[in-house]
């Protein structure tokens, strides 16, 4: 998901050509005060003409209680929002007030109601804390979380405290596993990976999408196009992933068919969990658009 400031409309317009899955369009902190009634005339038409576009549509509103929501609300939820990034998200009853607005407007709009996604962001102690029922005040969150905690110069990390400075310290690992659990204990598998800051470091895009990945993330925003096809190539799976995975569906269903669902595998031991896993991955991949070749249908049990 790319960020793109809301009033550069030529730059909304022209985003689509780096290949991303989806667009931020935002009208909250990289829009000046005096800007937004303009930033919201230029995102909506932004919409209007990429909604024909292979590329999600959402936009950054500004919080509650900022003035501003309403007017964001009123001027973008039209034909081809996909949907709404809500800064500093303070608590559950935000993201129902949020609901209750969205389905009113999709009424009124003809809309096809709780097409809208809803992202929330918790950017306060309390508001992390409570993830959980902010994920589920509303059906229409589809992904939360912050796999590797809050950005230590960002709102969040202000909020708690921390003092790093280090982008790889280890700090911030405590904060992510919290976020994680709470959003997937809430039902929610699309996790949220590091955003870089950096520009020009794309080491240091990789590096983070790599922490995040192993911390359960599933997709990561960038504010550069250069950053891209790093996110990409970090979240995808790799080949080497595909062809283990479908190894180890191989080999459970040569055991399975011998009526044995624990088999040895190269010196591991091998049941349905590691079924269930490998699956996950060739999903992943046929989502991505690689090439998992022969993979043999086997019987799960549910879980």
């Amino acid at each position: 998901m790319l960020f793109v400031p809301g009033h550069k409309l030529d730059w909304m317009l022209k985003a689509p050509k780096y290949g991303p899955d989806a667009l931020i369009l935002d009208l909250e902190d990289s829009v000046g005060i005096t800007e937004k009634p303009a930033a919201r005339i230029a995102v909506t038409e932004a919409i209007k003409e990429l909604r024909i576009k292979p590329v999600g549509l959402f936009v950054r509103l500004n919080a509650w209680r900022t003035g501003c929501l309403v007017d964001d609300l009123s001027a973008v939820v039209v034909e081809g929002l996909n949907g709404v990034m809500l800064s500093k998200t303070e608590g559950p009853e935000d993201v129902a007030a949020l609901d209750l607005v969205l389905g009113e407007l999709e009424r009124s709009r003809g809309l096809p109601l709780g097409a809208i996604e809803v992202c929330p962001y918790p950017e306060t102690a309390v508001a992390m804390y409570r993830l959980y029922d902010i994920c589920m005040a509303s059906q229409r969150i589809k992904r939360a979380g912050s796999a590797t905690g809050p950005n230590p110069q960002g709102d969040g990390g202000r909020s708690l405290g921390l003092q790093f400075e280090d982008d790889d310290a280890l700090e911030g690992v405590a904060f992510g596993a919290y976020s994680v659990l709470q959003a997937r204990a809430a039902g929610i598998v699309h996790i949220e990976g590091a955003m870089c800051g950096q520009l020009d470091d794309l080491e240091m895009v990789r590096r983070f999408g790599k922490k995040s990945k192993r911390m359960g993330a599933s997709f990561a925003s960038a504010i550069h196009p250069s950053h891209i096809p790093i996110i990409n190539e970090v979240y995808s799976p790799s080949q080497k992933e595909v062809d283990e995975a479908r190894e180890i569906i191989s080999a459970l269903a040569e055991g399975i068919a011998r009526g044995h669902a624990a088999i040895r595998y190269k010196s591991k031991l091998l049941d349905y969990a590691n079924l269930r896993a490998a699956m996950d991955v060739i999903k992943k991949a046929e989502a991505a658009g690689i090439d998992v070749r022969d993979v043999p249908a086997v019987e799960i049990p549910a879980y």
